[in-house]
């Protein structure tokens, strides 16, 4: 069974992500755009997952949370991290990738990319799926 982030979870990360007390981000983050992100994840039809994988499940995590721009600043920065708790809670290893030594440039391009809409959530799934295993 998939473990899915709830509002709190994604409160925490942020709060660890920004240095920002969860309680000051409760105030300047909307709530209603990060719900809809989370859930979107975990979204069905007719009992049908519509992201099978869980590669595409973190795709459309990390697309929707980045993407909906829920708070002020730092919303790719919370999105990734938010990415690679969800791929831990479910059992699996974030891999970084090579081009990511010494500074994280390749994720930094990936999130920039995704921010600036020249990365589709498709493109995405595909970056994600390279970097997780089963642990």
């Amino acid at each position: 069974m998939t473990s899915y982030l709830g509002i709190a979870d994604y409160l925490l990360v942020a709060e660890a992500v920004l240095d920002v007390p969860a309680e000051v981000l409760v105030d300047v983050c909307d709530l209603a755009l990060v719900e809809s992100a989370l859930g979107a994840a975990a979204a069905t039809f007719g009992g049908t997952d519509l992201y099978p994988s869980m590669a595409a499940k973190a795709a459309v995590l990390t697309y929707r949370l980045c993407n909906n721009h829920p708070l002020l600043d730092g919303n790719k920065r919370v999105a990734y991290e938010c990415l690679r708790e969800f791929i831990a809670r479910n059992g699996l290893t974030w891999a970084d990738p090579p081009g990511d030594v010494p500074d994280g440039d390749e994720t930094v391009k990936v999130m920039w990319d995704l921010a600036a809409g020249t990365l589709d959530e498709p493109a995405l799934r595909e970056w994600i799926a390279a970097r997780i295993a089963a642990t």
